[in-house]
C-alpha cells in the first residue's frame, strides 16, 4: 500500500484548524454582538427605573404616602417596558409587584455628605425613594447557545435636592436685614440667615414683614418694599406677585435692588392672593390644570388656612430701628405656621375652592437688600442674597394698614447633603448617585 506524502497529511490538519478558528470567530462576533446588545438594554432598563424612581418622588413630593409613591413606580415602569425597545427585555408588566423592590430613606448621605448612605425606613415622614429590578432577564441572539440567560439589574435613588441658591423667579417685594444682627458683607454660605432665626420643620422661625404700610417703611418715604423687576408700571407688579415672572428676573448678591415707589394696593391684593385662591379683577382662576398649562402662574396653593386673616398694626412688631419682625406671641399664635403648613398641612388648612391648585404656592423667593442708611423713595439697595418666605395669610387692610408678612423658612443655599430635614428652601427633584447602580 502506497503511504500518503507528508503534503497531503498536513492538508487534512489545515482544514480541521481553519474549521476551529471559524467557529471559535463565529463565537467571539456572537459573544461582542450580544454584549454590546446586553450593554444597550441595560442602559434601557437604568433609564426606566430612573423615571420610575422619578415618578415615585414626584408623588411623595406632592404629599402622597409610601403606597401611593409604589404604585406610581410600578405605573411608570409598566408604561415603559411596554414600549418599543424592550420586546427582548423578559419581564412580566403585570407582576411588577414581585420583581421591582421600593424603599424608602430619610437621608442618602451621612451628615458629612461624604458618603452615600440610604437606610430604609418603613417611617411615613421618609421622602427619599431607591427602586431597584435585581434581576431582569434579557434575550439575546446567538449567545444563548453558550450562556443560557443573560441578566440585567438596575437601581435609581430620587428625591429633593439640597436647597438652591437660585437668584431668579423672585416676586418683587424684598425684605431688609435685620439691623440688629446683621451678617458679615462677606459672609459664608451657612451664615445665609440675614440676621432672622429661620424655621424648620418643627420650629417657627421669624416672622418678617415683606411689605409695609405707609408709616412704617425702613427705605424712605413712599417706599413700601416693592421692588422694581422691569414689568409694565402696577400691572406688571400685580402679574409679578401671582408668579408670572421670567428667568430673567434675577437679583444675585451684590446686584442692586432697584425698588419702586407706590402703594398700590389693589394690584397687591390682587396679585399675591391668587396664590391663596383668591381671585379680583383683571386676575381669573386657571381652567386648565397645572401640568397642561405649564407654569404655575396664578394658581392656588393646594392648602390654604382655614383661618380668619389678621389685620396688623405698627406696633404689633419689633421697635428697633431697621427690625420688621413679628413680635406679638398672641397673634402668632393665631397664625398658620410653617411647622403646620409642611406636616400633613397641619389642623389650620383646607384645600381652596379652586378649580385646580398648585403645591408650595405660598413659597416665595424675596432679594434681600442692606437697607441701613437709606432713606429716601425710589433708590437702589445693595443686595444681601436670595431668602425663602413662606407666606403666611392672604394680603388685608388697605393704605396704613396693608401689611405682607412671611415667615422667614431658609435661605436658598446650596448647603445641605440631601438629607430631609434640610430641604426647607426651594429645591428640585434628582437622581443621587447609587451605591447600587451608579449609572443613574
Amino acid at each position: 500500500m502506497k503511504a500518503l506524502s507528508h503534503r497531503k497529511q498536513q492538508k487534512g490538519a489545515v482544514l480541521v484548524l481553519v474549521t476551529i478558528a471559524l467557529f471559535t470567530l463565529l463565537g467571539f462576533t456572537a459573544l461582542a454582538l450580544d454584549g454590546g446588545y446586553l450593554l444597550l438594554n441595560k442602559t434601557r432598563v437604568q433609564d426606566a427605573v430612573d423615571s420610575a424612581a422619578l415618578s415615585g418622588a414626584e408623588t411623595l413630593d406632592k404629599g402622597g404616602n409610601h403606597n401611593a409613591a409604589r404604585q406610581a413606580v410600578e405605573a411608570t415602569l409598566t408604561a415603559i417596558l411596554s414600549g418599543d425597545g424592550f420586546s427582548r427585555v423578559n419581564i412580566d408588566t403585570g407582576n411588577l409587584a414581585e420583581d421591582v423592590t421600593v424603599e424608602f430613606s430619610h437621608t442618602v448621605y451621612n451628615l458629612a455628605g461624604d458618603k452615600f448612605e440610604f437606610k430604609h425606613t418603613d417611617d411615613e415622614a421618609a421622602r427619599y425613594i431607591r427602586v431597584t429590578l435585581p434581576t431582569v432577564p434579557v434575550d439575546q441572539f446567538f449567545s444563548q447557545l453558550l450562556i443560557d440567560i443573560w441578566q440585567v439589574g438596575a437601581s435609581a435613588v430620587a428625591g429633593a435636592s439640597p436647597t438652591i441658591q437660585d437668584p431668579c423667579q423672585i416676586i418683587p417685594l424684598m425684605m431688609c436685614v435685620n439691623d440688629t444682627n446683621p451678617p458679615d458683607p462677606d459672609y459664608l454660605p451657612d451664615d445665609y440667615d440675614y440676621g432672622f432665626t429661620p424655621s424648620s420643620d418643627s420650629e417657627r422661625g421669624d416672622v418678617v414683614v415683606i411689605k409695609v404700610p405707609t408709616n412704617n417703611t425702613p427705605v424712605g418715604p413712599g417706599n413700601f418694599l416693592a421692588v422694581d423687576l422691569g414689568g409694565p408700571g402696577a400691572d406688571g407688579y400685580r402679574d409679578g406677585l401671582a408668579g408670572a415672572l421670567t428667568d430673567a428676573s434675577c437679583i444675585a448678591k451684590g446686584d442692586d435692588i432697584t425698588t419702586k415707589t407706590g402703594n398700590m394696593i389693589g394690584p397687591t391684593t390682587a396679585g399675591l392672593n391668587t396664590r391663596f385662591g383668591k381671585y379680583k379683577s383683571p386676575m381669573s382662576e386657571p381652567m386648565d390644570a397645572p401640568s397642561s398649562a405649564g407654569s404655575d402662574a396664578f394658581y392656588a396653593d393646594c392648602a390654604v388656612p382655614n383661618l380668619t386673616p389678621l389685620k396688623f398694626k405698627s406696633s404689633d412688631f419689633s421697635s428697633t430701628a431697621g427690625s420688621t419682625v413679628l413680635n406679638d406671641t398672641a397673634l402668632l399664635s393665631k397664625l398658620q405656621s410653617y411647622p403646620d403648613y409642611v406636616n400633613k398641612y397641619g389642623s389650620y388648612s383646607t384645600v381652596p375652592n379652586t378649580q385646580h391648585c398648585m403645591p408650595k404656592r405660598r413659597m416665595v423667593k424675596v432679594p434681600v437688600g442692606n437697607c441701613s442708611g437709606i432713606n429716601q423713595g425710589k433708590t437702589t439697595v445693595p443686595s444681601m442674597g436670595t431668602a425663602c418666605m413662606y407666606l403666611i395669610q392672604e394680603v388685608t387692610g388697605q393704605g396704613t394698614d396693608q401689611f405682607i408678612v412671611a415667615e422667614f423658612v431658609k435661605n436658598c443655599t446650596a448647603e445641605g447633603v440631601g438629607n430631609s430635614n434640610l430641604n426647607n428652601g426651594p429645591y428640585r427633584l434628582v437622581l443621587y448617585k447609587n451605591e447600587m447602580g451608579g449609572d443613574s
